[in-house]
């Protein structure tokens, strides 16, 4: 087990690569309790379709704003100081907004709120990966996404509570003590983190200058984002995976629930399947792909996406058979193409602007899925199964794009 090159990288991390990927349990652990059940517990309380989406595409929007402010904040504060700060205000906050909702109104709050993750995406990023060896930064990823993955063990308990308490009860419980988990693993990780050095020089670079002035560089970076055919295809691989994801988060629970009437606590049951296949992914599989670089496997993880949706939408009334299938050819697709995508990002972007590059493409990433949560609410108003060819349609494109990129995605920088 020693010998598994993942292992190794996690047990001979470092510096801010340990305290980003050592704490990061204590976030997976109560988002995979809550995560499947969140659309089911807006839905118990009354929520519409239309609602749900809206609360999506509002989540989106300030997403989108505190994404564009990322890069100035992250410089000008530092990304220690800044991740603390934002994540408090994106998940303290709205946990506990959460657990005593009552109508549409706590959700839009809460979402408005959560939107400002994106400061920390940005600042928690750079922590992560501006002191870290590039060569590694496949397997960490992978190790992120396991930690990730392996935090979902914990989810049969939120089923137990929703079963015995029925949804509105249980996730208020699993918020609150989301709200403890979290805040917890802020806190650590400001403990045992320094700034990076890229950090230290930008901090100083920015010191006496307002944000206003930071942030006009941003026309300039746009035009250097649009300028790079390697960022412009890290743009649309995130803002489709970005969308394809919103669209699952939100109405997976509901087709199942709703459509297949499939009773609601077995939503903490799929996560479970999800993860472990994934593991056994990153842990049995990623490193004999290496061979394969970048190209190939995301190809094939695209294609396999497509048929898990058209097996969701195939699906039979009570019955779990097709909803398993799926979320099994969905685990292995993740497992494919997510590590790649994360670190083909990374790999494009240019050090000396890491910060205001991720600001301006988090921006447009996020400000291109506003519309698609309350249209994914319509559709799925008209027909649950819609919101899903809407997925599938869009995954067709990034297969496009990605097979017409071979010289991009073989970047001699590109290997794990």
């Amino acid at each position: 087990m020693k010998n598994n090159p993942l292992i190794k990288t996690l047990l001979n991390l470092r510096g801010n690569s340990r305290a980003c990927v050592y704490t990061e349990p204590l976030w997976g652990i109560p988002f995979s309790l809550y995560s499947p059940f969140v659309s089911v517990y807006m839905a118990a309380l009354f929520l519409t379709d239309k609602q749900i989406g809206l609360v999506a595409s509002i989540s989106m929007l300030f997403k989108a704003l505190s994404a564009l402010l990322s890069g100035a904040l992250t410089d000008k504060f530092g990304r220690k100081i800044t991740t603390l700060i934002s994540d408090s205000i994106a998940f303290s906050i709205p946990c506990l907004l959460w657990a005593f909702s009552r109508n549409v109104w706590w959700f839009m709050l809460a979402a408005a709120l959560n939107g400002v993750m994106m400061v920390s995406e940005n600042s928690w990023t750079c922590l992560l990966v501006e002191d870290a060896d590039k060569k590694q930064m496949v397997k960490i990823y992978s190790l992120i996404h396991m930690t990730g993955q392996l935090a979902v063990v914990f989810a049969p308990l939120a089923g137990l509570l929703v079963s015995n308490l029925t949804i509105v009860p249980a996730m208020r419980i699993i918020y609150l003590f989301s709200f403890f988990s979290m805040t917890a693993k802020f806190i650590l990780l400001y403990k045992y983190c320094d700034e990076t050095q890229t950090g230290i020089v930008r901090k100083a670079e920015t010191s006496g200058m307002s944000l206003f002035k930071i942030m006009r560089g941003y026309g300039r970076i746009f035009k250097k984002v649009m300028a790079s055919p390697g960022m412009v295809l890290a743009l649309t691989m995130s803002a489709v995976f970005n969308i394809t994801g919103m669209i699952s988060g939100n109405f997976f629970g509901l087709f199942i629930s709703g459509s297949l009437l499939i009773p609601q606590q077995f939503l903490a049951y799929f996560p479970i399947l999800r993860s472990l296949i994934i593991a056994v992914f990153l842990f049995g599989v990623q490193s004999k792909l290496s061979r394969f670089g970048y190209r190939f496997p995301m190809l094939i993880g695209v294609f396999i996406y497509i048929v898990s949706l058209a097996a969701l939408i195939l699906s039979p009334k009570e019955s779990l058979v097709m909803p398993l299938v799926c979320v099994f050819l969905e685990a292995c697709a993740h497992g494919l193409v997510m590590p790649r995508k994360d670190s083909a990002v990374a790999i494009l972007i240019e050090p000396d602007e890491r910060a205001r590059i991720y600001a301006t493409m988090n921006f447009i990433v996020l400000g291109c899925g506003i519309p698609f949560g309350y249209l994914a609410g319509w559709l799925s108003d008209m027909d649950r199964r819609f919101p899903f060819l809407l997925g599938i349609a869009l995954y067709v494109l990034v297969f496009t794009v990605i097979a017409a990129c071979k010289k991009l995605l073989a970047h001699k920088d590109m290997a794990s």
